[in-house]
C-alpha cells in the first residue's frame, strides 16, 4: 500500500499522526525482515529476506519523504516526535544506499553462498564449529593453519563481488552527501574514519607488551614452530583452559539465566527462543518484537568458549527484553542505524561474567583457586581481541577508501608489529561481515571501550565483586536498556558514568 501524501508542515497535528502511522507500517517491514533472517540462519529456508528488503525500500523511497522529514525536524515538535524524526531520517538515508534494491539483491545473491558452505575438513564437509574448535585445541600446528585458511575456497572467488559491492555502497553514499559508505555508517554511529583511528591508537597503546608476553609464553613451548596468527587462541588456551565436560551444551542456557538473575534481572525478562544451528558468526539475536520476541542462535556445541558467545547472545537477549520505549522507532530496533557499539557492547558487558571467578566458581568442578587463576590469565584476553578486530576493520576502511586497491597490506603490517608473528599470507579480504553487515566490524572496537567504561562505572557504584549483586539488574536497565533509542549513545555514556567515551578505562582495565 503506497503512502499517502505527507501532511503540511504548518499542521503540526497531523503531521504526528501521519508519522506514527508510518512508524507502524515501517515496524510491520521490519519485523518480516527480522523473521525471515531467522529462517535463513537457522536452516528454514534458503531464500532470506531479500523480497521483504525489497518491499520495504519500495515503501520508503517516495521521494517526497526525506524534505517532509527535513522540514519537519525544524518545526520544534515535541521531544519524542522529534527524536523519531531523527531516527527516520536515519533510516531513510541508509535505504537510499544499503538497502536501495539493486544493492539489496547484489547483497543476497552473496550472503546466501556464505550462510550455505560449508568447509571442507579432514576429506568431509563439516559446521564451521569444527574447525573453529581447532584453531582453539588443535595440538599440530599444520591443523591449526588448516583450520585458518578453511574459508578461502569461500572467499576468494567473491573478492571481485565484493569490490563491486563496495564501488556501489560508494556510488550510493556520495550522491546522498558522503564521502564514502563507511563514512556514512560511521556517521551513524557519532564518529569519523580519524576518530576511529585515534581509539584504535589509544586502545592499543599497550598492546604490544600484553601480545609479546603471550607470545614468548608459546614459543617456550617445545611443541612450538613459530608464531602465526592461526597460533593466538591456541597459545591462550594452553595457558588456561577448563575441560569441556564442565560445560556441557544442555546446561548452558539455564546456568547462564542463574547468572542473569543474581544480577537481579527477574525471570520474566528472561524468556528467549534459542536454538542451535551452525551460522557464518559465533552467534546471533534478533528481536523481531522487543520486548516480546527475541530470539537466540549459536553453534551446536558445548564447552567454555560456546558458553563465552552464548553470556554474549544472551545479553543481547536481556537488552531487547528490558526495553520499554514507546512504539517502533524508539524501541531501538535492528533497522534503526547508529546503535552497533552500545549494543555490542552491552553484549560486552554481560559476556564478562563467563570469566568472572564468582561466576566460575559456581560451576561443579571449579574450585575458587582455578576459577581466579583461569580469570588471570584471560585478563589480557580483551587487549588480544581488540588488537585483531582492529587488524579486522581496517581491512574493510581500507576497501572503502580505494576498492580497486590491496585492502589486506595495512592490517598485515599491523597484525605483525602487534603481534610480531612470522610472515604469513594474509586471508582473502572477504568476509561475511563485510557483505551482510558492511561497517559493523568497527562496532566491536567501540563496544569493548563502552563495555570498559559501564564496568568501571559498576565499580564504582556497587564495589567489587559486581558478581552477584542483585542492584546491578535494576541499574543497567533504569540508565540503558528501558530509553530504547531514545538517546544516542555516545552523548548518553557521558551523562551515566561522567566521563566522556574513549579508550582510558579500557587501558586500565587491561593493566589490572
Amino acid at each position: 500500500m503506497p503512502l499517502p501524501t505527507p501532511p503540511p508542515l504548518s499542521d503540526a497535528r497531523a503531521g504526528v499522526r501521519y508519522l506514527l502511522d508510518l512508524d507502524s507500517r515501517l515496524e510491520k517491514f521490519d519485523r518480516s525482515v527480522l523473521i525471515a533472517d531467522w529462517n535463513l540462519y537457522t536452516g528454514r529456508s534458503k531464500r532470506g529476506a531479500e523480497p521483504w528488503q525489497l518491499r520495504r525500500a519500495a515503501f520508503l523511497s517516495d521521494p517526497r519523504l526525506i524534505p517532509w522529514v527535513e522540514g519537519a525536524l525544524l518545526r520544534g515538535w515535541p521531544r519524542l516526535h522529534h527524536r523519531r524524526l531523527e531516527l527516520l531520517r536515519r533510516v531513510l538515508l541508509d535505504t537510499q544506499v544499503e538497502q536501495h534494491p539493486t544493492i539489496v539483491r547484489f547483497r543476497s545473491t552473496l550472503a546466501r553462498k556464505v550462510v550455505a558452505f560449508r568447509p571442507m575438513w579432514k576429506g568431509r564437509r563439516v559446521n564451521r564449529s569444527t574447525v573453529n574448535r581447532v584453531l582453539w585445541e588443535g595440538a599440530r600446528s599444520s591443523d591449526r593453519r588448516a583450520a585458518f585458511y578453511a574459508l578461502e575456497p569461500l572467499n576468494r572467488p567473491m573478492e571481485g563481488a565484493l569490490r563491486e559491492l563496495v564501488e556501489m555502497r560508494n556510488e550510493r553514499a556520495r550522491a546522498v552527501g558522503f564521502r564514502t559508505f563507511a563514512e556514512m555508517r560511521l556517521g551513524f554511529e557519532g564518529i569519523t574514519p580519524d576518530r576511529l583511528e585515534e581509539l584504535s591508537e589509544g586502545a592499543l597503546a599497550h598492546a604490544h607488551r600484553v601480545l609479546g608476553a603471550i607470545r614468548e609464553s608459546h614459543l617456550a613451548s617445545p611443541r612450538a614452530s613459530g608464531w602465526h596468527p592461526w597460533d593466538v587462541i591456541y597459545a591462550r588456551t594452553q595457558q588456561a583452559s577448563l575441560p569441556d565436560r564442565l560445560f556441557p551444551r544442555e546446561q548452558m542456557v539455564p546456568r547462564i539465566l542463574r547468572a542473569f538473575r543474581a544480577w537481579g534481572f527477574p525471570p520474566e525478562k528472561l524468556r528467549f527462543r534459542v536454538v542451535f544451528h551452525d551460522i557464518p558468526a559465533g552467534g546471533l539475536t534478533l528481536a523481531p518484537d522487543p520486548p516480546r520476541d527475541i530470539r537466540v542462535v549459536v553453534h551446536p556445541q558445548g564447552g567454555w568458549p560456546a558458553y563465552d558467545v552464548m553470556f554474549h547472545e544472551l545479553g543481547h537477549a536481556v537488552h531487547s527484553a528490558c526495553i520499554r520505549a514507546p512504539r517502533h522507532l524508539l524501541r531501538w530496533h535492528e533497522s534503526v542505524p547508529g546503535f552497533g557499539g552500545y549494543h555490542e557492547g552491552i553484549a560486552g558487558v554481560f559476556e564478562q561474567l563467563a570469566q568472572e571467578p564468582a561466576w566460575l566458581a559456581t560451576v561443579p568442578g571449579i574450585d575458587r583457586k582455578r576459577a581466579e587463576e583461569f580469570a588471570r590469565v584471560h585478563a589480557d584476553s580483551a587487549v588480544m581481541w581488540a588488537a585483531s578486530t582492529v587488524s579486522w576493520f581496517r581491512v574493510e576502511q581500507a576497501l572503502y577508501r580505494r576498492p580497486e586497491g590491496d585492502p589486506t597490506a595495512e592490517a598485515h603490517r599491523l597484525q605483525r608489529r602487534l603481534f610480531g608473528f612470522d610472515e604469513f599470507r594474509p586471508l582473502s579480504f572477504v568476509d561475511d561481515f563485510f557483505i551482510e553487515t558492511p561497517v559493523y566490524a568497527a562496532n566491536y572496537l567501540l563496544a569493548a571501550l563502552f563495555s570498559a567504561q559501564v564496568r568501571r562505572t559498576l565499580r564504582e557504584r556497587f564495589g567489587e565483586p559486581t558478581w552477584p549483586n542483585p542492584k546491578v539488574g535494576p541499574w543497567l536497565s533504569r540508565e540503558w536498556f528501558v530509553h530504547g533509542s531514545l538517546y544516542d549513545w555516545i552523548p548518553r555514556v557521558k551523562e551515566v558514568t561522567g566521563r566522556p567515551f574513549g579508550p582510558e578505562a579500557f587501558r586500565t582495565e587491561s593493566l589490572r
